[in-house]
């Protein structure tokens, strides 16, 4: 963009708009705060040697710096400005192109997630009686004194257990 030119927001929407305009802007507001910095010192020090009768030591000191404070927190200003421009672009690809990159990948994973959420139904029982049945086949294999932890029924009995349901289940 030529210095003449006026800036636009259609110029902004562009690629790479809020990155130039961002640049463009802090390198003039910089060159801006240095200025300000060099006319303050050079102010303060002129200030600062103008003698009043009767001032006590670093009077005339404190007197300038109080009367250079406007100038001094222009320059601030500036300063903060500068950083200030550096974040528009970082602040313009966060909120419209990042987000809703964001948005989309969200909306992915609740399909998702919805989708698995219907199949778990049926999904939830085969899961809970493959986990008590390899409970059971935990709890009646022996250990290393040759002694199951629970125990098994003979099929003749008519007192079955729930261990003994599950392994003719499966």
């Amino acid at each position: 963009m030529t210095e003449n030119a006026r800036w636009t927001s259609d110029h902004l929407m562009k690629p790479g708009g809020t990155a130039l305009y961002g640049a463009q802007q802090r390198e003039r507001l910089r060159q801006m705060a240095d200025e300000v910095r060099a006319l303050l010192n050079e102010y303060r020090s002129d200030l600062e040697n103008i003698q009043i009768e009767g001032d006590k030591p670093f009077e005339s000191r404190v007197r300038a710096f109080l009367a250079s404070r406007p100038l001094a927190q222009l320059e601030k200003d500036l300063r903060d400005a500068v950083n200030h421009a550096g974040k528009l672009d970082a602040e313009f690809q966060r909120r419209f192109v990042e987000l809703p990159k964001k948005r989309e990948a969200k909306a992915e994973r609740r399909e998702l997630e919805k989708a698995r959420k219907k199949g778990l139904d049926t999904a939830r029982a085969v899961s809970a009686a493959g986990q008590l049945n390899g409970i059971s086949h935990a709890l009646t294999e022996p250990t290393a004194d040759g002694k199951a932890i629970v125990k098994k029924t003979s099929a003749g009995d008519g007192d079955q257990a729930f261990l003994d349901y599950l392994e003719k289940r499966a």
